[in-house]
């Protein structure tokens, strides 16, 4: 292929131009001949010196919670370990209420467009390796802690936050597997957030809400400004808010980032010219006087669709080096999955509804998705961190429900009971269950509801990640 029109890098993985250097792997080491997991071939691959959990013990022990903004930390170490750098399409997602969802529905799609996919979100419910997947799996322990010994060597390391160590390992297991794509979820903000070390190739922007205005600012116009952070000049970009800040256009364009932005350059609409084209229920895609008919994502809620549209038109933007046919959108969308977002699971025959809403934004999405009415009763369980908005969540979802069970949680930053039973007092509901902790309040809960009730677990993944690991995903798949 000597006249290849592909703008590099590409990173296609039908390309046949084998000197192109994107898809040049990187050299073996020690003259080695590379296995199929390239993490394997380190030195000492085979000697682990402490499990996984050992090593997240002692990351615990610097505070999981201490946040230091700033990015030259993990861009000095970043280079020194990963280079300047991956051999990969980086794409960053930023946003407040919808990253997650947009991660994973962004792997689902590259992968079905033939790319190996390595993903990093955050925070995990039950397994920390939930951050880490490659191809939609978590990553082997060992290339994990592999990663952890290589941050250890460097002579910095010392300097990172709990949640920048995490960072930067998973930039090293993705690199050591040699995977296409990154799609990395920013932490906090952006502009000084950890994954911001990178220069990502393409750069998602999802709505944003009010929610760690302590360090990013009063207000959404100043809280976009952060969340802009990640844009870079002549990058593809795309904003998907429904209520638009104008600080993210105005950085955009100050920057010369290639920005698409919801209603305004797309849209998307229940209605669709070609139903017939998607097998199950369908919404349309606008982009000017284009509509293309793809599935509803296999994530409950109607807001997905505007998150499903936000990652189709990054990943098939004009500027964008991947490739990506429409049935490679319509396959990722309908196989995407995500735990803790309107996940519905049967425990002892009642409906059992997870969901990690912490925030006014997300409890407004919540309460749209609850709608419909279950045939019988509808139950909280609920908890809360203390620097989150517990009044004006309550008061969103005050009248969802039927009755609720509340626990303090065992965190550091937990809410304080009185401050939770306040919260409800105010928002009128008059039947609130106290528990001393969140087993029992949810077992107070199943043991009240009926079998044509709906139990929602929610509040925080501090709530959902314990409780949702009581329940076997197996038998529940499907639910």
């Amino acid at each position: 292929m000597t006249n290849c029109r592909r703008p590099w890098p590409c990173w296609s993985p039908t390309c046949r131009k084998r000197t192109c250097p994107a898809r040049a792997p990187p050299p073996p080491r020690d003259n080695e001949r590379r296995s199929a997991n390239p993490a394997r071939d380190l030195p000492g691959a085979d000697v682990v010196s402490r499990p996984v959990d050992a090593w997240l013990e002692a990351l615990l022990e610097r505070d999981p919670n201490r946040i230091e903004p700033g990015v030259e930390r993990c861009r000095r170490i970043t280079r020194d370990l990963v280079g300047d750098r991956p051999a990969a399409c980086v794409i960053t997602v930023a946003g407040t209420n919808g990253k997650g969802s947009s991660v994973m529905m962004a792997s689902a799609i590259c992968r079905a467009a033939g790319y190996r996919v390595g993903s990093y979100t955050s925070p995990h419910l039950i397994d920390v390796r939930e951050r880490f997947l490659i191809d939609g799996e978590m990553v082997d322990a060992d290339a994990l802690v592999r990663a952890f010994e290589r941050i250890e060597g460097h002579p910095d390391s010392d300097a990172l936050t709990y949640f920048e160590w995490l960072t930067v390992a998973a930039f090293l297991v993705f690199a050591e597997a040699g995977v296409d794509v990154w799609v990395l979820e920013v932490g906090l903000g952006g502009r000084l957030d950890a994954v911001n070390a990178l220069d990502a190739d393409l750069a998602l922007i999802t709505a944003i809400g009010l929610d760690h205005q302590d360090w990013l600012g009063e207000g959404r116009e100043a809280i976009g400004v952060e969340k802009a952070g990640i844009l870079r000049a002549g990058q593809p970009a795309v904003y998907v808010d429904p209520d638009p800040v104008d600080s993210v256009a105005q950085s955009a364009a100050r920057l010369g980032a290639d920005m698409l932005s919801l209603g305004t350059d797309f849209s998307v609409s229940a209605d669709c010219p070609n139903p017939d084209e998607v097998e199950q229920p369908v919404f349309g895609l606008v982009r000017g006087t284009r509509v293309t008919c793809l599935p509803r994502p296999a994530l409950a809620g109607r807001h997905q669709w505007n998150n499903a549209a936000g990652v189709v038109v990054l990943l098939q933007h004009p500027g964008s080096p991947l490739a990506i046919p429409d049935e490679a959108v319509r396959q990722g969308l309908e196989t995407v999955r995500l735990a803790g977002r309107l996940e519905r699971f049967v425990d002892r025959g009642r409906t059992v509804i997870f969901d990690v809403a912490h925030n006014v934004e997300a409890a407004r999405t919540l309460a749209e998705a609850l709608e419909a009415k279950p045939a019988g009763r509808r139950l909280a369980v609920f908890s809360a961190l203390d620097d989150k908005p517990i009044e004006s969540v309550v008061q969103v979802l005050a009248d969802c429900f039927d009755a609720w069970w509340i626990a303090p949680l065992a965190e550091p930053r937990a809410a304080g009971i009185g401050r939770i039973e306040s919260a409800l007092a105010k928002a009128g509901v008059d039947r609130v269950n106290r528990e001393a902790d969140l087993s029992g309040a949810y077992n107070a809960a199943l043991a009240e509801a009926s079998e044509i009730d709906e139990i929602v677990v929610f509040g925080s993944f501090h709530v959902v990640g314990p409780l949702r690991a009581r329940l076997d995903t197996r038998d529940n798949a499907g639910h």
